[in-house]
């Protein structure tokens, strides 16, 4: 596997800022699948691949190597829910990256699976459980614990499989999640949806309208959607219980520094495939970080920003870790425009900025 080649081949990320309206939204904001959002073919891809796939297959790596339970988990997954998405991701990446990842045989007995960025091959029996891993390399530690395991590893997507029995009772059946935005694979599998989101400040989350929505993403689409918050933090890996033998995540939530600013857009891409045969549907979770640096350099989409900060509420700030630094930041992301003749909308907002002091 040479890193270096295949990275010059891969192409560049996909540019996603889901803050056109210059608003901060938790609502569900399900956008069709396949939607050119400005990245072409790219918008129509279920996994994406770009020149950051080694650097999200490290984090993988790490994770398990640290404690592979802490970051997947499943619970009352199915055998019928987990050969069907199993064969859908399989079908995808050998759909949309046929470069990538060839069906090399196909027999009565097995299928192989030849994955060209992690130079391995994976081997499934008929029902798509993993038999083997063929590599000319050591194993990652520990070696993948089952198909899903070894599929959550050849991508760059985090994965999540929401289950709904016939009474209409819903769970988390399935979490590989890796590059973690502040919560946990074992806090959240088995959870309803309406638990697992209780914690979103200011999002509708009755259990009718939890009912509804999980309705809406098993039976329809498939929907694509985005999260974004800020963080002052580069790494993809943000779980709340960080290694503890990582110095660099000593202290999670680091405070914003207007001195020497380090801060960062993370958007997170959810694609939503349902599978209304199974009661199921399948969440990918793609993590795109940005330098602020980069967008404070850039009028429109700094005013944008500036805006969607300043509607947040203060329930809001406090559940982005936002609320201590929420001045800190606006006012260093104006700082360059407050003498200068800025945009209507970035001059409202300044004026705004300067009320709030």
């Amino acid at each position: 596997m040479n890193e270096t080649s295949e990275n010059r081949s891969l192409p560049e990320a996909a540019n996603y800022f889901p803050l056109e309206q210059g608003v901060y939204d938790v609502g569900p904001g399900l956008k069709d699948f396949g939607l050119d959002l400005g990245n072409g073919t790219t918008d129509q891809q279920v996994f994406q691949f770009d020149g950051n796939f080694f650097t999200c297959r490290q984090v993988k790596l790490d994770a398990r190597q640290e404690r592979l339970s802490k970051y997947y988990r499943t619970q009352m997954l199915s055998a019928d829910v987990s050969t069907r998405i199993l064969r859908f991701i399989i079908e995808r990446l050998t759909l949309e990256h046929p470069d990538f990842f060839q069906l090399i045989s196909q027999s009565e007995n097995d299928i192989a699976l030849y994955c060209k960025l992690t130079d391995e091959t994976l081997i499934f029996d008929q029902k798509l459980r993993l038999t083997r891993v063929e590599r000319d390399f050591p194993a990652p530690s520990p070696d993948y614990h089952d198909s899903l395991d070894a599929l959550a590893c050849q991508i760059q997507e985090d994965l999540a499989i929401i289950s709904q029995s016939p009474f209409g009772r819903d769970w988390m059946a399935a979490v590989h999640l890796c590059q973690a935005n502040n919560w946990a694979a074992e806090e959240k599998i088995g959870q309803s949806f309406q638990t697992t989101h209780e914690p979103v400040a200011g999002m509708k989350n009755s259990q009718r309208d939890a009912d509804a929505l999980v309705s809406t993403i098993v039976n329809k689409g498939p929907f694509v959607r985005f999260a974004w918050g800020l963080t002052t933090e580069a790494e993809l890996n943000q779980h709340p219980r960080p290694c503890l033998a990582s110095s660099s995540k000593t202290d999670r939530q680091r405070r914003f520094d207007p001195q020497h600013p380090s801060l960062f857009l993370r958007v997170e891409r959810q694609v939503l495939w349902p599978f209304p045969e199974q009661q199921a549907a399948l969440f990918t979770i793609r993590t795109y970080v940005t330098d602020c640096h980069q967008i404070r350099e850039n009028e429109e989409t700094n005013s944008k920003l500036v805006s969607a900060l300043q509607s947040m509420t203060k329930e809001q700030l406090k559940y982005k870790f936002l609320n201590k630094d929420h001045k800190a930041i606006l006012k260093w992301l104006t700082r360059n425009y407050a003498k200068t003749k800025p945009s209507t909308k970035l001059s409202t907002a300044i004026k705004r900025l300067y009320r709030m002091r």
